[in-house]
């Protein structure tokens, strides 16, 4: 590929990155339900990976890992660290050991999306020692899963659209 639609793609995620990480910030944007708003960063760079090679992927990852600590969280390293890895990984397997479609970028996504927030439940509530776990678990964290992935089949389409335009 040319060096320079490279750089246009590369771009081109930075600019949906950041204006992700700005709507998701914009109070009332997107409505709350039982007190859990979308990490809509998440599936963005899980969406970017399952396209790109293992760097670029990598490359995402952080800086979507690296805006959720910032903006949205409390515990600074935690999707950083988390995100960079993940991508990476993912970057590897979509370009060595399977098919990018439509339901393997879901799986992935899911997966991802659940792996993180379940880890940050375990890692920095549970190990507080905080009353009603499962609780909590079920009201916010369980509903921050589901409502983060609802965005997993747009954000796919829109960087498969941004790969093939850009690409052709």
């Amino acid at each position: 590929m040319d060096g320079k639609l490279r750089n246009l793609r590369y771009i081109t995620y930075a600019i949906e990155i950041l204006l992700l990480y700005v709507l998701s910030g914009i109070p009332g944007f997107l409505p709350s339900i039982l007190g859990s708003k979308p990490l809509l960063l998440l599936p963005v760079a899980a969406t970017i990976a399952v396209f790109e090679k293992e760097v670029p992927a990598m490359l995402c990852g952080l800086a979507c890992g690296a805006l959720c600590d910032i903006g949205f969280s409390d515990n600074i390293g935690f999707y950083t660290i988390s995100l960079t890895l993940l991508c990476f990984i993912f970057g590897y397997c979509a370009r060595n050991f399977f098919v990018t479609n439509f339901a393997n970028a879901m799986a992935i996504g899911g997966a991802t999306i659940a792996v993180l927030l379940i880890f940050h439940f375990f890692i920095f509530y549970v190990n507080s020692d905080l009353p009603d776990a499962g609780a909590h678990f079920l009201r916010h964290y369980l509903v921050k899963i589901l409502y983060t992935s609802l965005f997993l089949p747009p954000l796919f389409f829109l960087n498969r659209l941004l790969r093939s335009a850009i690409d052709n």
